[in-house]
């Protein structure tokens, strides 16, 4: 093997397909993050702050929040009382998180029991309800479910570089402090992680086997492998033998499982708004009961109207 091509194989294993849902794990699969920003919705605003209710080192928070600042997800403001004190407050992008957190918690709520608990979880302020928020094609109205849509190369299909998850190490710390907000050490380092929403997402893709997972997300094999008996722990996947023309053993989504496609759907959503590049996204969304190209949005289980930001409050135990 020359040199030339032990430096294209270096080079290949470091690309990765683009995926906006990776692209949007970059900057909030991490459970320290996921914290941060559950604190910022509910108004948490200076750093002494967030250490003090979150109690994470000094280090590890600051380099948090500057990664959000850089992520254009928090934006620094002055203090209203003057001096050189800053505050760190929600951008555009940042607010538009609030569509993957609202699934973090439906799901947390509803599956904080071994059969899945049924709502609601949210109240609509405009039609004065409590509900349900049901992920909707946005040409139809119409519920989207895995069932019902597929995915297709968009114009910025191609390689990109890998990104490098956070350190596993500080996430189980982070999953600790996080077991108030998420109900269990293990649901909070699935959400606090990048590697498993992404096997999550690549499973609703098509991707079931070890192999093709790897293939895909340029996985290291042995975190693989520790990802997937957490997942299959969890209870959100479930391992089968599949006879072909070889036999091998696939990864299927549970019932639990398939319901954190609205979580994956939202954080393709914002991957693909605010971490595009300009040769475009790199998949396009259809929805086969209406045949268009779809964006998700959220609509009240009550009412039928579409669902905003400011329209929505908390309801269940974690929020």
């Amino acid at each position: 093997m020359t040199a030339d091509t032990k430096a294209n194989d270096r080079i290949e294993e470091a690309m990765v397909a683009k995926f906006s849902v990776v692209r949007a794990l970059a900057v909030m699969g991490d459970g320290w993050t996921l914290l941060i920003l559950r604190q910022a919705f509910h108004g948490t605003r200076r750093f002494t702050d967030w250490q003090e209710e979150l109690g994470l080192p000094k280090a590890v928070l600051s380099n948090r929040l500057e990664r959000l600042v850089e992520a254009g997800v928090l934006k620094k403001k002055p203090t209203q009382t003057g001096g050189r004190r800053m505050e760190y407050h929600l951008d555009e992008a940042g607010l538009a998180l609030w569509e993957p957190l609202c699934s973090i918690l439906r799901w947390a709520n509803t599956w904080s029991g071994d059969d899945g608990k049924e709502g609601p979880w949210f109240h609509h302020v405009s039609c004065g309800n409590d509900c349900d928020l049901i992920i909707s094609c946005d040409t139809c109205a119409q519920p989207l479910t895995p069932y019902d849509t597929f995915a297709e190369a968009g114009p910025g299909a191609g390689l990109e570089e890998r990104v490098e998850a956070h350190s596993r190490r500080r996430a189980n710390s982070a999953a600790r402090h996080g077991q108030q907000y998420l109900g269990s050490a293990e649901v909070m380092a699935m959400f606090g992680d990048m590697w498993s929403p992404a096997i999550i997402a690549s499973a609703f893709r098509g991707a079931r086997r070890f192999n093709d997972l790897v293939s895909y997300l340029r996985i290291p094999p042995l975190v693989l492998s520790m990802r997937l008996k957490e997942l299959l722990a969890l209870g959100v996947l479930q391992r089968k033998s599949v006879e072909d023309s070889e036999r091998y053993e696939a990864f299927h989504l549970t019932k639990k499982g398939r319901d954190l496609f609205p979580y994956i759907a939202m954080l393709a959503k914002w991957g693909d708004q605010w971490c595009d590049d300009p040769s475009g996204v790199p998949l396009v969304f259809q929805h086969r009961t209406c045949g268009h190209r779809y964006t998700p949005n959220y609509r009240c289980s009550a009412c039928g109207g579409r669902v905003t930001r400011s329209e929505i409050r908390l309801l269940g135990a974690y929020r």
